[in-house]
Order: C-alpha cells, then sequence, then structure tokens
C-alpha cells in the first residue's frame, strides 16, 4: 500500500456566507497548522488590480464567477494548503465538488443578525449581493438559498458564540482527527456518503452532523458494553456542535440481534420525539449496526442512518453497504432491509479498547477482502500478516489492510447496491460461516465463524477442481498467522467442549437466505482475485468441506 493513502496530503478549506469569520479563521488555522494560506477574494482582487465590488460593477458578475473557476481549478490541484473561499464559491457544484476531493471542507455559520452585525452597515452597502433596503432579510434570503449546498461541506462550525481562537481551534481539530475519506456513490440505491476513518473522530462528530437540518435528537443507539466506555462521550460531541441526543442501550450480543430489541428502540425514539429526519447513530459494533441499522430502516418508514463501528469486523464490513436485519428463531439476518447509511464514521482509536479476540476476528473479514481483491492488495495482506504487523491497531499495515478491505467493499456496493449479482462474492466463506456460527449458539464469532468458512470454501474450491491443493494451504496459512482458527480444534476454547455435528450445521446451512430454487449458492475461489458464485455444487461434496473441519 502507498503511504499516501493511509495518510494523504489534504487541503483545508473553510467555506460559508460573508462575515462568518473565515479569513479570520483560515490564518488562525494556517498559523496552527504549519501550512500556507489562500484568501480566494483576497487573490482574486489581487490578480485583477481591484477590489471584488469594482470588479462586480466595471465587469459583471459572470466575469467574477469565471475568475473563481479558474482559481478553484489552480487550488483544488495543490495540497496542504488553507484555503478561505469568498462566500458564493463553493456554492457552485464544481467548485465545490474540485475543492472537497482536495482535502477537508468546514463551513462556518452564523446568524443572519450576527451575520450584518459582523459585516456592517456601511460595508455591506458595499457588497454586491446584499443591495436591499432590509440587510438581514437579504442575508436570511441568501442563506436559506445557499443551505444545501453549505450541507455538504464535511463539518460545520457555528462561529456566532465563539471567539475566531476557539473556533480555529475546533477546525485544527477535525482536520487533524481525520486521516481518510472515501466516498461511495451508488446512483441505483440513491446513496451518496462518506466512510470517514481517523482518530479521535468521535470528538468531531457532532460538527460532521451540524448542517445537515436534520431535526433533533439524534438517537444514539449502543450496546451495553460499547455504551459505558463511549456513550457519553459522544453525546458530548453532540452537544459540543448545539445537537440534542439521548442514548439508548441494548443489551450485548448476537442473542439479542432481534425483533425485540427493534420493538424497544422504537419505543425509546417515540418517547423522545423523533421526527422523519431525526438521525439514528449505531455506536458500536456488527449487532448494533445491523439492528439499529434495520429500526432506522423501518421506524417512520426511514429516518436517517449515521454508523460510527467500534469494532474492525464493523469498520472493515458491516457498516458499509446497507446490509441491515435481525436474526430470528428460523434463521440468522432473515429479516432485514437494504439501508445505505448517511455517514460512516471510524474512530481508530477506540480498536485500542478491543479485546485481542475481538480484533483478530476483524481480520476474517479483511483477510476475505483481500483473497477477493487478488492483485496488490493479496500481497500487501499476506506480507503484513506473516510479519505479525496486523496485531497493533496503531500499524500502518493494519490500516492499510482495513482500508484495502474498505475500497474492496465499496466496488461492490456500487456496482451491485442490493446484492443481485457481483456483490454476491462477498459472501465467500459466510454459507458455512452462518451455519457454523449459528449451531455453536454464537460460541463462536462472527469472525471465527468466516474464518472456518473461508477454509470450507477453499477446500470446496478444490474438490470442484477450480483450485489447487495450494491455495488451500495458504489460506489456512494466512488464517493462522493472523490468529484466526482453520480447524474447530483452534476454536476448542470458545466452543467449550460443544461436539461437531455436521448434520445440524448443515441444517442451519439450509437456512441460509442466499438459496436459489431451494438450492445453497456458494462463492469459489480460483486464485486470489478470482472468484465466483456456483449454484451447482453437489451436496456431497459441499458436506465434505464442511466435516473436513473436524
Amino acid at each position: 500500500m502507498c503511504e499516501d493513502i493511509a495518510d494523504p496530503p489534504r487541503n483545508l478549506i473553510l467555506a460559508g456566507f460573508m462575515g462568518t469569520g473565515k479569513s479570520t479563521v483560515g490564518r488562525l488555522c494556517a498559523q496552527q497548522l504549519g501550512l500556507p494560506f489562500v484568501d480566494t477574494d483576497e487573490e482574486i482582487s489581487q490578480r485583477e488590480g481591484m477590489p471584488i465590488p469594482a470588479i462586480f460593477a466595471s465587469r459583471g458578475e459572470g466575469y467574477f464567477r469565471a475568475r473563481e473557476r479558474a482559481l478553484v481549478a489552480e487550488l483544488s490541484a495543490r495540497r496542504n494548503c488553507v484555503i478561505a473561499t469568498g462566500g458564493g464559491m463553493i456554492v457552485d457544484d464544481d467548485n465545490r465538488a474540485a475543492l472537497l476531493r482536495s482535502g477537508v471542507g468546514v463551513c462556518l455559520t452564523a446568524t443572519p443578525e450576527v451575520i450584518a452585525q459582523r459585516v456592517g452597515s456601511a460595508a455591506a452597502a458595499e457588497r454586491p449581493m446584499l443591495h436591499s433596503d432590509d440587510v438581514i432579510a437579504r442575508i436570511t434570503q441568501l442563506l436559506r438559498e445557499r443551505a444545501p449546498k453549505y450541507a455538504q461541506l464535511h463539518y460545520s462550525v457555528d462561529t456566532a458564540q465563539r471567539a475566531p481562537d476557539e473556533v480555529a481551534a475546533l477546525v485544527c481539530e477535525a482536520y487533524r482527527r481525520e486521516r481518510i475519506r472515501i466516498a461511495v456513490d451508488a446512483p441505483a440505491a440513491s446513496a451518496r456518503y462518506d466512510i470517514v476513518i481517523g482518530e479521535g473522530a468521535l470528538d468531531t462528530l457532532g460538527f460532521m452532523l451540524a448542517g445537515r437540518g436534520w431535526a433533533p435528537p439524534f438517537a444514539v443507539v449502543s450496546d451495553a458494553h460499547v455504551a459505558a466506555r463511549y456513550g457519553e462521550r459522544v453525546l458530548c460531541a453532540l452537544a459540543r456542535a448545539g445537537l440534542d441526543g439521548f442514548l439508548h442501550v441494548m443489551p450485548a450480543g448476537e442473542a439479542h440481534k432481534t425483533l425485540a430489541s427493534v420493538e424497544a428502540m422504537y419505543r425509546a425514539f417515540s418517547a423522545h420525539g423523533m421526527e422523519r429526519t431525526s438521525a439514528v447513530i449505531a455506536l458500536g459494533g456488527g449487532v448494533v449496526g445491523d439492528t439499529a441499522g434495520f429500526a432506522s430502516a423501518t421506524f417512520l418508514r426511514g429516518v436517517p442512518l449515521v454508523q460510527v463501528p467500534t469494532s474492525l469486523l464493523a469498520m472493515a464490513d458491516s457498516s458499509i453497504g446497507g446490509k441491515v436485519g435481525v436474526d430470528t428463531d428460523f434463521g440468522k439476518n432473515l429479516v432485514g432491509a437494504f439501508k445505505q447509511p448517511d455517514l460512516v464514521v471510524a474512530d481508530l482509536s477506540v480498536l485500542a479498547s478491543l479485546p485481542p479476540r475481538e480484533l483478530r476476528c476483524g481480520l476474517a473479514e479483511i483477510v476475505k477482502a483481500a483473497l477477493l481483491s487478488g492483485g496488490a492488495a493479496y500481497v500487501r495482506l499476506r506480507e503484513a500478516a506473516t510479519s505479525g504487523a496486523l496485531t497493533d491497531w496503531r500499524s500502518p499495515a493494519l490500516l492499510n489492510a482495513l482500508v484495502d478491505a474498505i475500497l474492496l467493499k465499496r466496488a461492490m456496493v456500487q456496482a451491485d447496491p442490493f446484492e443481485r449479482g457481483q456483490r454476491a462474492l462477498l459472501n465467500l466463506g459466510h454459507t458455512f460461516g452462518h451455519g457454523l456460527e449459528a449451531w455453536s449458539g454464537f460460541r463462536l464469532k462472527h469472525g471465527e465463524a468466516v474464518a472456518l468458512g473461508l477454509v470450507c470454501a477453499a477446500r470446496l474450491s478444490h474438490a470442484m477442481g477450480v483450485c489447487e491443493d495450494a491455495l488451500v494451504a495458504e489460506v489456512i496459512g494466512l488464517l493462522r498467522s493472523v490468529g484466526l482458527p482453520a480447524a474447530l480444534d483452534d476454536a476448542r476454547d470458545a466452543l467449550g467442549g460443544l461436539a461437531f455435528a455436521p448434520d445440524a450445521v448443515w441444517r442451519y446451512m439450509l437456512s441460509d437466505k442466499k438459496k436459489r430454487a431451494g438450492k445453497l449458492r456458494f462463492v469459489l475461489l480460483r486464485a486470489p482475485g478470482d472468484a465466483f458464485v456456483c449454484d451447482a455444487v453437489p451436496e456431497k461434496m459441499a458436506q465434505d468441506a464442511l466435516a473436513s473441519l473436524r
């Protein structure tokens, strides 16, 4: 993995209406970050040899906007600059997209009254956009018109009651804590959202959500374990941005990924007066993300969803792509929906509190993604695994592996958001894995079951004659190198003496939702990067692959 993918150079872009402090705060941010500063209005004035009102008066707004577009093209090609934009520059769709691709965008806001006071009556009279008998009414109108554009900035910070030093500190904090931002664009699902990876990003979550126009309160849904550690921290992050929220806690564990937990969420959402534009924040691992996601998909026929995964497994897989649902006594994930999140925020620092077993479970999905990706991603993962570099959450190798897995998942989701085609490849190892997980009464964690399922899938592929025996050995070696089980004996402590019952596992597998025409479907592997879905696997061959785990 190239180092610039893990820590790419980025600009800091400050946008917002006139009088919100972009120039003042921008200079302070540039000082704190040690980066060069560009004020776009000043830059255009200097290049044109006259102030902005004179450009408008002598050459017209069209000429000025053309100069803005040219400057945006120039600045968005740079990196590691602090850029304060003119009030209208970011309203242009092309300008905004180009600048936001170059770095972190922060919208500074204030009330119309504060803006009018800061601009001053004399100066307002000289500003072409404010020409009106009622300046406050004109500012209110422009803010309303521009709100949908400003809402697309990555962060929003209200400056009305804050000194410039305080605003600059908040903006620099957001810039420093965010390390990678990956955009997901799935038009077929009307979904467009970002995956933000950072350290300490929980503390800036509120500023990511402010300015989106969502109605309070925000429902922070978590389980008992995660809520005890991070629940209040997230509520404080919301309060920093002036947002109201409440914490709803569900019992921890797969056994509580149920409709009963969803109903309890509905009751809490209703009791706190949530509306259709009130958001659910799923704070936790895959169980919380799936359960809270299903509640957000169905409460009031759908409310916004923010996934905040706290496990490596959820960061790499379940928080992305919009598959949410619950288990029933007749099968795992058989009741659910496609509900794309509006934002995914992965705070790497929470991995520090993750038990080693949970961290290893996340590696199972990362290994699966590398097997599907093949090529350079697989080589990087194999080298990192054999060197032991994936066991430390601070390891750049782990971050790179996580990003590789997310990029693979993004590509699949964008191409096939409703799993009607190639996205089914992501189920590599999962048909076996889900059966093993359910048979064990969830003594096996999802990642452990997936690891065993990958071994079964590799052996089945070999039995079907589509891969060499060496690939089976390589998959087993790769899983064991990161501490994951490749046979049931490797997981004997987790199983607690539970005797292997292949027939029982098979019965659970037969309830798999991925069946077609009554037959199980399996993802087979010819080689890393070369997988396919097969509907014609002889039942005996699949059962033999399962039995090989004993």
